[in-house]
């Protein structure tokens, strides 16, 4: 049975990963029949958006539809399913080598971002991507269960039932536990100023709240997207093959044909025909890659490795975007007896809790990465005037200082008009900038939600099975360190109010004893995570004038039968964790694909 780490790969050593026996000797996951030389959609990437558009598409029994998939199925072992397994992340960009993506490994948040987080799509030039658009796709994927009453009670546990969805694949639901220091850090942030809205899922996503996990509260496990492959094997015209990477776009002129797949670098590829579309759905490091390998991408770029243009997007690759995340550290010398801690420290308690989830599915084992969230405007966790300052400052930059040099128009054009939104929003308050993760334990993750700074993902070579290059941009612009020093500061009069204090709560890194703004900024460029594991944009959903990919339909600029589903997409990132948003995202997609039918 493989680890959990078996299914993440660094999207910087991915192409060394070969899992898969050639094809004459492998079998269609779930099925016994035999490849079809053509199929009416082939569909790149078996992880969260590719099952979900293969799923929709195959509903209509006169449309086949094959998911290539480089990972394999996992073996629904207890690091996948027990949510107080679940793992976290790192320095490295992970792609989530296994059909279903990211779903099987992450750590099960099931938010959503504000209703501005989405107007920001459809204010960059799409219409029916904003809110209004999205939320119905929200709903459709999800069936919800409330939390269990008496826990509920306790720990004032609220929400929205009409946010929710009930007919939906993919179970949302509360743990059967939680610590009792989530009590305090909700008074803390109370105490300060910030808000404690009923239910984010309607909308309302700022301030402080509980979050659902995506977790089947039947059983108290994680559910994830192989729920939708799972409810559609059975139909005959569903594939779905694992352990092939798909190498190459077969395209005729600015038309794509169909695609190449193999097992590895040393095995025959192997050709499949798409006779109405390729939906890319490989990931936000691995869709731009198979684009510019097929000569679709920014022309520089594809003249330096000798490959020849068919369409000179310059978008491909650019926008890059994550949550940069600050972990801080902090200490209660008064804590309570029950605490995260000594799940790791008392091994004794770890197993008693374990053996506890295992016979009745309750303890701190059903918790997953937790279920209580804080996402603040720059203006609540500082002041109108500290916001304004940077939202000007931030205007009055020229966006080719933070591009190299003779980069296409289009993209710094699209980095203004991407500022100008952002700057308007933030200053108003419609848009979060912060994470705070928290639980029962002293510390947390402090992520910046809507920075200025972008990177990129390119190949820098033709061979397919290496990997691309990836550079988040982390703080390159000025603004997102300005920023980020505001949100520090927040933490630290957050251990100050009277309800942390009362655990004798003292804050440990950064140290707050260092706090000039220099300071805190040598501490950022220390000790700063570039991801949350929220990679996106690199092909974004935007104008083609700002350097965007694909339009609001999700074709492919330039060419014909191509489209994109996944979260390379995304133009601007949500202040969220965005699992649920790529459910909601490939919902939508699939429904737009299948109105083309």
């Amino acid at each position: 049975m493989p680890g959990l780490s078996s299914y993440l790969v660094s999207a910087l050593s991915l192409a060394s990963v070969a899992l898969a026996s050639p094809i004459a000797k492998a079998q269609l996951v779930g099925r016994d029949t035999s490849l079809l030389a053509s199929y009416d959609y082939v569909i790149v990437g078996g992880g969260t958006s590719g099952l979900i558009v293969a799923d929709r598409l195959t509903e209509n029994s006169s449309k086949t539809v094959l998911v290539i998939e480089s990972g394999n199925l996992d073996d629904q072992e207890d690091g996948v399913l027990v949510p107080g397994m679940a793992g976290g992340t790192g320095k490295n960009l992970l792609a989530a080598h296994v059909v279903g993506g990211g779903t099987v490994v992450n750590g099960m948040f099931f938010d959503r971002g504000s209703r501005g987080d989405y107007d920001l799509w459809e204010a960059l030039g799409n219409p029916g991507w904003g809110w209004n658009g999205i939320y119905p796709y929200f709903k459709k994927s999800e069936t919800f269960s409330p939390p269990d009453k008496a826990l509920a009670d306790e720990f004032n546990i609220t929400y929205d039932p009409s946010a929710h969805g009930y007919q939906g694949v993919i179970k949302s639901s509360f743990p059967k536990f939680q610590y009792q220091a989530v009590k305090d850090w909700f008074k803390a942030f109370k105490q300060i100023g910030i808000p404690i809205p009923k239910d984010g899922a309607n909308g309302d996503a700022i301030g402080a709240f509980w979050v659902s996990n995506s977790l089947d509260n039947d059983n108290q496990t994680r559910s994830y997207a192989r729920r939708y492959y799972e409810e559609a094997k059975k139909r005959s015209n569903y594939h779905l093959i694992t352990g092939k990477t798909v190498t190459k776009l077969v395209l005729s002129g600015t038309t794509v044909t169909g695609v190449e797949f193999a097992g590895s670098a040393t095995e025959t590829a192997t050709k499949v025909s798409a006779k109405k579309e390729v939906v890319l759905a490989a990931g936000t490091a691995h869709t731009p890659q198979l684009l510019q390998l097929a000569g679709i991408g920014p022309k520089k770029l594809l003249e330096s490795l000798g490959i020849k243009v068919v369409v000179d997007l310059p978008g491909v690759g650019s926008n890059f975007q994550d949550h940069p995340v600050l972990y801080f550290s902090g200490s209660f010398s008064n804590d309570y007896p029950i605490n995260p801690a000594l799940l790791t420290s008392n091994a004794t308690y770890a197993a008693e809790q374990l053996a506890l989830y295992r016979t009745k599915r309750e303890g701190p084992y059903t918790i997953s990465r937790g279920n209580s969230v804080a996402f603040n405007t720059l203006p609540q966790l500082s002041s109108q005037s500290i916001a304004n300052n940077l939202m000007q400052k931030a205007l009055s930059q020229n966006p080719a200082d933070f591009y190299p040099a003779g980069t296409d128009s289009t993209i710094l054009e699209g980095h203004k008009r991407q500022t100008e939104l952002l700057a308007n929003y933030i200053s108003s308050g419609r848009v979060a900038i912060q994470e705070i993760a928290f639980g029962g334990s002293a510390g947390g993750g402090n992520g910046l939600e809507k920075p200025f700074s972008r990177g990129s993902i390119n190949i820098n070579s033709t061979d397919p099975w290496a990997a691309p290059v990836v550079d988040y941009g982390v703080m390159s612009n000025p603004v997102d360190m300005d920023m980020m020093v505001q949100l520090i500061r927040f933490v630290w009069r957050l251990y100050d109010t009277p309800a942390l204090q009362a655990l004798g709560a003292k804050a440990l890194t950064p140290d707050p004893a260092n706090d000039s703004d220099e300071a805190i900024k040598a501490a950022i460029r220390a000790t700063l995570t570039p991801t949350f594991a929220h990679p996106s944009s690199t092909c974004s959903m935007m104008r083609r004038e700002y350097g965007g990919v694909v339009d609001s339909t999700l074709k492919v600029y330039g060419m014909k039968n191509l489209s994109i589903v996944d979260a390379s997409l995304i133009p601007m990132t949500p202040a969220t964790h965005i699992q649920s948003t790529v459910y909601a995202v490939a919902e939508k997609a699939a429904d737009i694909i299948k109105s083309r039918q």
